[in-house]
């Protein structure tokens, strides 16, 4: 079901290949943009929800349906960025890294499906390689589509935003939620202290793993920086739970480096940090 569809009124379909398209599946739903490169424009923003998907290969067939419906994904671009939501992934410092042994780096923390592959993402920011699943199906169904798709995790851009942005007085906390899990983060000005990912059936859950993150590093509840971005509701009740525990809260703004047309206003923009980021992830 289309939830939105927002187009900056210079959109034209027909300069698609000088454009770059950039998309993020999940279980809940199918979140892709345009972006004017020369620019640093985005065009479009569009977001499909999904209802009862459950299983990677209930996903696949939802993609695959909009990938023969929608027009604006039966284009050829200029580059394809296609983000993996998945709370599975292992961050490793690029002198230890062997591309030869992704399996046992995946292992040591998950389980990986029969019908996954490994692929891996470098963050130049820290020197470091963050190794992933994508369900093989998919990934096909993608390179099928565009031949030049490049695969990222939702952490990849997460880490390389709040690394480029810091924290000038210190260290801060930043939270990427995603449907039953999220990713945290903590920073010191621009050095990435710790990354973790955390699933959650319940908000007791959630409280407990970001004040185990706190007590672990020594963070003051009172007084660091937590910075919210990704699938949270400004005007949820969570927000106003989290400030139960914690005072200094704030949603974090997109990615100040791009340009964003007046019609996206009526998208709460801190749900799409991850998205807008991946252009500059490769």
């Amino acid at each position: 079901m289309l939830q939105f569809e927002l187009l900056d009124e210079t959109f034209d379909i027909n300069k698609s290949s000088s454009l770059h398209l950039s998309i993020q599946a999940s279980l809940d739903g199918f979140l892709f943009s345009i972006l004017e490169p020369f620019s640093l424009k985005y065009l479009v923003l569009k977001r499909y929800q999904f209802e009862h998907v459950s299983t990677s290969d209930m996903l696949f067939e939802q993609i695959q349906a909009l990938l023969q419906q929608d027009p604006l994904l039966q284009q050829t671009y200029h580059g394809v960025s296609c983000i993996q939501v998945d709370n599975r992934s292992t961050l490793l410092p690029a002198a230890l890294f062997d591309k030869n042994q992704l399996k046992s780096y995946f292992e040591f923390n998950h389980t990986l499906d029969d019908l996954d592959e490994l692929r891996y993402n470098f963050l130049k920011q820290i020197d470091a390689y963050l190794v992933f699943p994508m369900y093989h199906e998919l990934a096909n169904l993608y390179l099928k589509s565009w031949v030049n798709a490049v695969f990222y995790h939702q952490a990849t851009p997460f880490i390389s935003e709040v690394v480029h942005t810091g924290s000038l007085g210190g260290k801060a906390v930043h939270i990427h939620f995603s449907s039953g899990h999220f990713d945290i983060a903590v920073t010191n000005e621009q050095e990435l202290l710790f990354h973790n990912n955390f699933m959650y059936r319940s908000d007791e859950d959630l409280w407990y793993f970001i004040l185990f993150v706190f007590d672990k590093l020594g963070l003051d509840q009172g007084s660091t920086p937590l910075l919210l971005s990704g699938d949270l509701d400004i005007f949820s009740d969570r927000p106003s739970m989290l400030k139960r525990y914690f005072r200094n809260i704030k949603f974090r703004s997109a990615p100040a480096e791009f340009q964003y047309p007046h019609v996206f206003e009526n998208v709460q923009m801190h749900s799409c940090l991850s998205l807008f980021k991946v252009y500059h992830c490769g």
